[in-house]
């Protein structure tokens, strides 16, 4: 039970990262930070991005698992650093699709709905739909 309440305080922590990698976004002198909080993040699920671009969401999750089976949650976290990583790159699109693909398997398998992740992926459609005009 001690070692789940501890994983589970280093997730909520990291949502705090990505709470502020957001906040970052729409402020100049925060948006240069940015890149060293994704990784930062990145590597606290001891992931990168070219491992989240070319692995498929099911096999992400057992790679996200551990000894813990708190994948999901590392899996949303994940999602969401990969959508604030496509801010910075010049060409989103690929990113976006994989962070909407991770949230969508995140939705269909966790035991909980959330309004968040609907919201997310509504965004992500309309950047989607901006991008390719």
């Amino acid at each position: 039970m001690l070692k789940r309440d501890f994983i589970m305080v280093q997730i909520e922590e990291l949502g705090k990262v990505i709470a502020q990698l957001v906040l970052n976004r729409n402020s100049n002198d925060g948006a240069r930070k940015n890149p060293e909080l994704i990784q930062s993040v990145y590597t606290s699920l001891k992931i990168d991005s070219p491992l989240l671009m070319k692995t498929s969401a099911e096999e992400l999750r057992k790679i996200l698992d551990r000894d813990d089976a708190c994948g999901l949650q590392r899996m949303e976290l994940a999602a969401k650093t990969l959508m604030e990583e496509s801010y910075l790159a010049p060409e989103p699109r690929e990113m976006l699709a994989k962070a909407k693909e991770l949230l969508e398997y995140v939705q269909r398998n966790d035991s909980t709905f959330s309004w968040e992740r609907v919201t997310l992926l509504e965004e992500i459609s309309l950047i989607e739909s901006a991008v390719d005009q």
